[in-house]
């Protein structure tokens, strides 16, 4: 496996993890599915860290984040896309972080490594195995 081939492979790992794992955990808040909290929980979570929680913000909040994991997962407007979810993720963090290091406690362990993953993946760009590489391709009609 050459390197370029090797890279692009690691790329599409990345946003897999990256969107795969972003976009059930959106779903949850949106619609609460995979026993999410769904927008009533979530404008609760909001509530809990002192922020507004009036509609439609849980709503424009939860489906920002649905369409970037979905965004993020097939390498469509990947960069942006991973932009975005790396925003809201890193907000997570500096709202974690009075609970110190360890997620187990509530801390900002967790919500930093995706953000790091998520600006990883809007840094390296969607590679090879993506949409955003298919549309850009010669020949494809758009």
């Amino acid at each position: 496996m050459g390197s370029s081939h090797a890279l692009d492979v690691a790329l599409l790992m990345l946003r897999v993890a990256a969107g795969g794992f972003l976009l059930p955990h959106a779903l949850g808040k949106l619609f609460g599915w995979f026993n999410g909290p769904g927008l009533a929980g979530f404008a609760g979570e909001l509530r809990g860290f002192g922020l507004p929680a009036t509609a439609p913000l849980p709503l424009l909040l939860a489906a920002v984040q649905v369409v970037a994991g979905l965004s993020v997962l097939l390498g469509w407007q990947t960069r942006l896309a991973a932009l975005a979810g790396a925003a809201f993720i890193a907000f997570t963090a500096v709202l974690a972080l009075p609970r110190g290091w360890f997620w187990m406690r509530g801390g900002v362990e967790y919500p930093l490594m995706w953000t790091l993953l998520l600006l990883s993946v809007a840094l390296a760009g969607a590679g090879m195995f993506s949409l955003d590489s298919f549309l850009a391709s010669p020949g494809v009609p758009s």
